[in-house]
């Protein structure tokens, strides 16, 4: 049970690591008592020696992207990747900044689902999910499940109210690129689902681009040397 509250460095977890970890052990146990593989659960004897963590609720504003960066970012953005993937994740990144959006919620956003006014505030109705699970963990075979939204019933909407900006940007990605053969706003060339992979790519090329001059107390920005940058205008 110690172990678990342990990094591969020997540093301690987030509090919210150590909980889950506990409760996915704790819950193994059990499974084995359910199969008389084991007599009783032995993690129930532990439970009043194991030190609980508080869970952080205060927000470091000096990791935390503020508007300006996130304009420079999403400018950023477009000068990465090959063939046009950083401009085609535009809008994908947008959603995630201005509407508080997953990855997975972002990537089953379909065409239908966007109320964009020519002026103003629009809407997302958000009702399906698209998280990378592998090919090995979902019942079609596909690498993106398809699942309803998290914490809610399986057909329950969530409506996002968005502003402007993001309205601008969207509409303009879906003018350039156009939804995917199943309506969704955001996929590869060749209609795919855009995979974790490929968007985690980018954001670090974008990452290294836009915030190089920036000393994070994390030390988040990892320093690499790309022909993308090399190439870009920016300097």
């Amino acid at each position: 049970m110690d172990a678990l509250g342990l990094k591969l460095d020997g540093k301690p977890v987030a509090a919210t690591t150590m909980r889950r970890k506990r409760s996915v052990f704790y819950n193994v146990l059990q499974y084995a008592v359910e199969l008389e593989t084991l007599p009783f659960n032995p993690a129930d004897k532990l439970r009043v020696r194991s030190r609980r963590t508080k869970v952080v609720v205060t927000v470091d504003r000096r990791v935390v992207v503020n508007p300006a960066q996130a304009r420079e970012l999403l400018t950023a953005v477009t000068y990465v990747g090959v063939r046009g993937r950083g401009e085609r994740l535009r809008a994908f990144f947008a959603c995630l900044y201005f509407a508080a959006l997953r990855p997975g919620e972002a990537l089953g956003l379909r065409e239908q689902d966007c109320h964009l006014p020519a002026t103003g505030w629009g809407q997302l109705t958000l009702e399906k999910s698209r998280p990378q699970s592998g090919k090995r963990w979902t019942d079609s075979g596909d690498a993106h499940d398809e699942r309803g939204l998290k914490h809610r019933g399986e057909d329950e909407p969530r409506v996002v109210p968005i502003p402007p900006e993001l309205v601008v940007i969207l509409r303009a990605h879906v003018d350039r690129y156009g939804p995917g053969p199943d309506g969704r706003l955001f996929h590869s060339n060749r209609g795919n689902v855009v995979g974790a992979s490929t968007y985690s790519r980018v954001w670090g090329l974008t990452r290294e681009l836009a915030l190089t001059r920036i000393r994070s107390p994390r030390r988040w920005l990892v320093a690499r040397t790309t022909c993308v940058m090399r190439r870009c205008p920016c300097g």
